[in-house]
């Protein structure tokens, strides 16, 4: 299955952005795809090279006066996708998190992506100033940073994104490994399954308070 979409993925930027049908980026894709799964990130970032990787620690404070969104996305196969999002200050407190369940198909780099946009429109609710984005899907990470547009239905949601940081006075994206991304991982799988939005202020749902404290405990300066 991962090759599979590998091999779509560089069949479609191949015919919407770069033109280059090489079997070797096919092969490192996948490559990067399992590494993500198992929780060590790209090869790019297992070596440095990107300078987005962080250290072996647990999850990490922003700068005084900013707020980290931690986001990501669940593809529950014949149910639909789940996006989540959680908000913590300076001091690691969660100050909000939310979570959107639809039955519209992405694929997965898309459904990371929309979890990215549903962080940023969650924190533009709540008057958040000052973002610091974070996922563990490094290509749409980098993909961000690097300010890419393309043609194809990703870059659609990149224009979205790029359009509200406007509201911010500083907005900015941020790899991280899984296991920093602990609780907004939980978020997208939340139970019930409900369609729209629900968002918990101060506050976090029950199911996944085991999983807040446990990370809380592990916070990085």
């Amino acid at each position: 299955m991962t090759s599979c979409w590998a091999i779509w993925e560089r069949r479609d930027k191949a015919i919407f952005e770069d033109g280059e049908r090489r079997a070797d980026l096919v092969v490192r894709r996948v490559r990067d795809l399992v590494n993500e799964m198992e929780g060590r990130g790209s090869l790019e970032e297992v070596v440095g090279v990107r300078g987005v990787a962080e250290d072996g620690g647990g999850w990490r404070r922003p700068g005084d006066g900013v707020v980290k969104v931690n986001v990501d996305a669940a593809i529950m196969e014949g149910v639909g996708v789940g996006l989540g999002a959680v908000c913590r200050n300076d001091r690691g407190e969660v100050e909000w998190c939310g979570v959107e369940q639809g039955s519209v198909a992405m694929v997965p780099e898309e459904a990371e992506a929309a979890a990215i946009l549903h962080g940023l429109k969650e924190a533009r609710r709540i008057n958040n100033r000052k973002v610091i984005l974070e996922g563990d899907c490094s290509n749409v990470i980098h993909d961000l940073q690097l300010k890419r547009k393309g043609r194809s239905s990703i870059f659609l949601i990149y224009t979205d994104i790029y359009a509200l940081c406007n509201s911010f006075d500083f907005a900015s994206f941020n790899w991280s490994r899984r296991s920093s991304n602990k609780v907004a991982h939980e978020l997208p799988h939340l139970r019930p399954w409900t369609i729209g939005s629900r968002r918990w202020l101060a506050s976090i749902p029950l199911d996944i308070s085991d999983v807040v404290r446990a990370d809380f405990d592990n916070i990085s300066i």
